[in-house]
């Protein structure tokens, strides 16, 4: 089981920096890649050995997987394969889709093994160590405005490995949410680490001025603090968010260059045009950048430009990727995951059902976010995937008790 713990954890670690992978794109270069193709194929080859072990362990026990897994993954991965085949360049589309069975097989391999012993304390140790090395490096880097280029091209926002300050905030506000599961319900070493990533990613999150992240982690916040019942600080949370949308329409481009105020209408027009023309299947995973010339509102980002790779929300994305068939699927595998969460969470112990909610906080602040910032497919493969492995994982039926399992 040890080997099935290293797998499993270098896998989640690992996938938390999928921008890295951006220099194997087949998508022009857009802004500061920390890691060469050499780099990048490391990490691939990381991802692919720990894939093959997770199947191998699997294949023994496909009769005992889980049922609400096993949809979720056929849903997703089966709607994007078949607008990868039906689209404008299946090619690199299938190249995605092989990231996303990937994702699947750790979620299945997580949650059928998370309750044998050390696994999800394995798994959520080093993420949270790992998760915190890397957020303090990235302050170390904004500190020091280096590197000068990455500095400069986010204009002064902190973004470390992750290439912008939106995507750093992207990691930012799902490591918050579970560590916080962890610092609230676990005793000694864990509540220790688990408080200290607490704050540093807070910090981090503001050093991002990312407006999306801060939005999707107030939401997540005041889901967070329901689910916890806490109301006071649910509506303490609520009045910060309208005091921060006062102050943001009063002051708009802080950090962020003003000629950009209104790039999001413009790229989701052509997000929305997308959809319009590819309805049913869209044009396939990654397919968008390949189609947006011929489709160009006038005064819209040109071509190769960071604008103009993706349409800058999930659903939008998903719509112009996977057509009506992608948000179907989209939409019954959150359905299926909150049903059964929801039964879980209320049969499991307390620490797990804590854990439980962070996790659940942490989706919740990445889908809000996604209505202004990222890929549907790419965050389905390296987010939406194994996060929902996670909380599943944590708070499976007969499991262990996490506090048993996260070390204390």
């Amino acid at each position: 089981m040890r080997a099935t713990t290293l797998a499993l954890g270098a896998f989640f670690t690992v996938v938390q920096f999928y921008t890295s992978l951006a220099a194997l794109s087949p998508t022009p270069p857009v802004g500061f890649v920390f890691a060469s193709p050499s780099v990048a194929l490391v990490l691939v080859a990381i991802l692919v050995a720990a894939t093959l072990w997770s199947l191998v362990r699997l294949l023994p026990e496909h009769a005992r997987l889980d049922a609400t897994s096993t949809a979720i993954c056929a849903a997703w991965v089966g709607s994007a394969a078949l607008s990868a085949v039906l689209g404008v360049d299946p090619t690199s589309s299938l190249q995605v889709v092989g990231m996303m069975v990937m994702a699947a097989i750790f979620h299945l391999a997580f949650v059928r093994f998370a309750r044998e012993p050390g696994v999800v304390r394995g798994v959520i140790g080093a993420y949270i160590a790992v998760g915190t090395t890397a957020t303090l490096a990235a302050l170390v880097m904004f500190a020091f405005h280096r590197p000068a280029a990455l500095w400069a091209l986010n204009n002064g926002r902190a973004a470390g490995f992750f290439v912008t300050a939106n995507e750093f905030a992207a990691f930012l506000i799902a490591f918050v949410f579970v560590a916080s599961g962890v610092a609230l319900g676990r005793r000694g070493i864990a509540r220790t680490a688990g408080l200290a990533a607490v704050a540093i990613g807070c910090a981090a999150l503001a050093a991002t001025v990312s407006v999306a992240g801060w939005v999707g982690a107030a939401v997540g916040a005041i889901f967070f603090a329901l689910a916890l019942g806490a109301r006071r600080v649910a509506i303490l949370v609520a009045i910060v968010i309208v005091v921060g949308g006062a102050v943001f329409a009063i002051r708009p481009a802080a950090r962020h260059n003003p000629a950009e105020s209104f790039d999001r209408l413009r790229i989701w027009r052509s997000g929305l045009r997308v959809a319009e023309l590819f309805p049913l299947t869209g044009v396939g995973p990654m397919g968008y950048f390949r189609i947006y010339p011929a489709i160009r509102p006038l005064n819209a980002d040109l071509p190769g430009t960071f604008g103009a790779l993706h349409p800058h929300d999930a659903y939008l994305s998903l719509a112009g990727e996977t057509g009506a068939v992608g948000l179907v699927a989209f939409g019954y595998g959150w359905w299926r995951f909150a049903r059964t969460m929801r039964s879980r969470l209320r049969a499991c112990a307390k620490p797990d059902r804590v854990l439980g909610l962070g996790i659940c906080a942490a989706l919740v602040a990445v889908l809000v976010q996604g209505i202004f910032d990222t890929i549907g497919v790419v965050e389905m493969a390296f987010v939406w995937i194994p996060f929902s492995a996670l909380a599943l994982g944590c708070v499976a039926p007969h499991a262990r008790s996490a506090t048993a399992t996260v070390a204390s």
